[in-house]
């Protein structure tokens, strides 16, 4: 029995021993099944912390000024952010060291984002840790810790996008600069005359009455005789009849213009010659206008000579900016009784002058293989060029961007790359009419969607359509059905119209296909000239924020 009680004894010295040390693991168990468990919660709170802290700093360099530290700036959002979690119980704050801003740079070998820290020079996004040092823990103790430090960590980043521009460049694009619109809103011919010799108009054109504008003081080209520009256009009280700068020459009846009788002279005409020149007769009108306004000179085969035939013309050389057309078509057409001036305007015909010629040029000769209208200032186009550049300034160092035009057809210009600058730099190459003259905004709408699918767009980036035009889109294929095309990709299209005739209607539903936007730019030229700049300063600064850490 005694020897009994001794193996119990040993057994339950054996046991205690074996509970200890099971008692001990128990606690270590606990220690990795609660401490790890409360350190895992924990990190899943920093973290939420991080996501949120760099999203809102990320989201403060769309609008952050060049005036502003970013740096400084970040980590005061991270911070107000940081402070507004917690984690452990406790509020999260967050250090400016553990802020980080820098660019990113796209990877096209794994298709990811990939954060730089080293170049801050345009950020566009940041890095935060979110910490919680010293973390007091709960059974860890028994294996000798009494603490952890626990952070997680998360980037963002402006989003990049794949912006796809699409202009309108029908013949609508420069009413505002037809002399038939001159008593509806304050026009800018004399601009568009004086622009045809250079310089080009400044970045921004700020366009205004005729004695306000970049162009006040420029003397402008000479065109044959006509030197003189006249009275100043204004909506209310002008009118061609009374402009010295316009001369009446009217088929079959006599002209009467002391101006002309006295170039006519000075040029070296006899009075015999100028008063067949001037005279009322029919024959050869078009021939003796040229003589008269400078466009040829006339050399007679005889002393009696009253032909004027056109073998007996030298015409004076053309402009560089001329392409295809002659003289003389300007000559018919301000004679003509149905050119579009005319028929708004009937005491506009069989006037010669810098404003009918400079008109001649907009109405007749806009397209682009007859007149390099390029480099002056057509509205509302010169406006829609200089909003493009500010949305160019405003886009940010990754968004690419690609430039797709419509009139009669739709077109694709720039290809879609970081070289946002040529997308401006060939608008500004362009003029209204380019190439047609019809709106078919639908094809310029496909052209966006085929570059925006083409090898050259990216799987990360965020697809965007501006698109511009009046609306009057008059022919191909409906635009909202094209829209809703570019939605499925998906894209968001935003739609900028401009004009008191603008087709908003049309407009809008192209934009809200996708969930984007319409803007409306209206008012006279330099009304939506400053209309114009901020809806596209907007839309280049409207980006997306995302994680990509």
């Amino acid at each position: 029995m005694t020897g009994t009680r001794h193996q119990r004894s040993q057994r339950r010295g054996a046991l205690v021993v074996l509970v200890a040390i099971c008692l001990t693991m128990i606690m270590g168990f606990a220690a990795l099944g609660i401490d790890v468990g409360y350190m895992y919660v924990t990190r899943a709170e920093l973290q939420r912390t991080a996501d949120a802290a760099a999203l809102a700093a990320t989201g403060v360099l769309r609008t952050a000024g060049q005036d502003v530290n970013a740096e400084t700036l970040a980590a005061t959002i991270a911070d107000q952010f940081g402070k507004m979690n917690e984690a452990a119980g406790e509020d999260v704050e967050i250090a400016a060291s553990d802020v980080t801003i820098g660019s990113y740079w796209y990877d096209a070998n794994t298709g990811k984002l990939i954060f730089d820290p080293t170049d801050a020079r345009f950020p566009s996004a940041v890095n935060v840790v979110a910490r919680r040092p010293d973390l007091k823990l709960w059974f860890a103790h028994f294996l000798g810790i009494d603490a952890a430090d626990v952070s997680a960590e998360a980037t963002a980043a402006l989003q990049p996008r794949d912006i796809a521009v699409v202009i309108d460049l029908s013949g609508s694009m420069k009413h505002d600069s037809y002399l038939r619109f001159y008593d509806q809103t304050q026009i800018n011919a004399r601009d568009i005359w004086a622009s045809l010799d250079g310089p080009e108009p400044s970045i921004p054109y700020i366009p205004g009455a005729e004695h306000e504008t970049e162009y006040a003081g420029d003397t402008g080209p000479t065109i044959g005789m006509m030197s003189l520009w006249g009275d100043a256009i204004t909506p209310n009280g002008w009118g061609p009849t009374t402009d010295p700068g316009l001369w009446y020459i009217p088929n079959n009846q006599p002209t009467v213009e002391p101006d002309i009788a006295n170039g006519l002279l000075a040029r070296g005409y006899t009075i015999d010659q100028i008063t067949t020149l001037m005279a009322g007769s029919n024959s050869q009108w078009a021939n003796r206008t040229a003589v008269m306004i400078g466009l040829a000179e006339w050399s007679p085969s005889g002393a009696g000579d009253t032909s004027v035939n056109g073998n007996e013309l030298s015409w004076i050389p053309y402009p560089p900016y001329r392409k295809n057309w002659q003289w003389s078509e300007y000559i018919g057409w301000a004679g003509e009784a149905r050119s579009k001036l005319t028929r708004v305007h009937p005491e506009f015909r069989f006037r010669f002058g810098l404003k009918t010629y400079t008109d001649f040029l907009l109405d007749r000769k806009d397209n682009f293989s007859q007149t390099d209208l390029t480099k002056t200032p057509e509205e509302p186009l010169r406006a829609v060029k200089d909003g493009v550049q500010a949305m160019v300034d405003t886009t940010g160092t990754v968004d690419q961007m690609s430039l797709e035009i419509f009139g009669s057809t739709g077109r694709h210009e720039v290809d879609l790359s970081l070289d946002r600058q040529a997308v401006a730099d060939r608008l500004y190459d362009m003029q209204a009419n380019h190439y047609d003259n019809s709106t078919n905004m639908g094809e310029g709408l496909q052209r966006a969607i085929d570059e925006l699918t083409s090898s050259r767009g990216r799987d990360t980036a965020m697809k965007v359509i501006v698109c511009m035009s009046d609306g009057q889109s008059n022919r191909g294929p409906d635009p909202v059905g094209v829209a809703q095309q570019a939605a499925d990709l998906p894209a968001q299209i935003y739609t900028v119209s401009v004009g008191a005739n603008a087709d908003r209607s049309t407009m809008q539903s192209v934009a809200a296909v996708s969930g984007g936007q319409e803007f409306y730019a209206f008012g006279h030229p330099e009304e939506y000239t400053q209309q114009l700049q901020a809806i596209f300063r907007t839309i280049g600064g409207t980006r997306m924020v995302v994680l990509i850490e």
